[in-house]
């Protein structure tokens, strides 16, 4: 997928475009940051991220972070460990979330931005 979220096709063979390696996880860990805690409730209802210490008005880095990392070593195997988790506020009632962590093939990074 694209950055866009977009299906990517190979345009030599018009095959759809596979992520594997540190790219894969990477979007795993995003895929698993933009589902909040509970969102999936028939598919899988640990699935997700608890965002309830940073929406509206009292923002908890801290408990926020932990949230984060916690979603990520649940639902990610192949992390080891969370490096950094970054909240990054932006215009419009927005976060980005940065996070860096090493996995069992190397270290991974990305981020994902979210609605407040």
């Amino acid at each position: 997928m694209s950055d866009n979220h977009d299906l990517v096709i190979d345009p030599i063979t018009h095959d759809l475009e596979m992520t594997s390696g540190l790219d894969e996880i990477a979007q795993r860990i995003k895929a698993t940051l933009e589902i909040r805690y509970g969102e999936m409730q028939r598919l899988d209802p640990e699935m997700g991220a608890d965002y309830s210490s940073f929406l509206g008005k009292n923002f908890n880095k801290q408990a926020a972070e932990n949230d984060m990392r916690a979603a990520i070593e649940a639902n990610v195997p192949e992390v080891e460990t969370v490096d950094n988790i970054e909240f990054i506020k932006k215009p419009e009632r927005k976060m980005q979330i940065n996070f860096r962590a090493t996995a069992n093939i190397g270290e991974v990074e990305g981020g994902l931005q979210v609605d407040n």
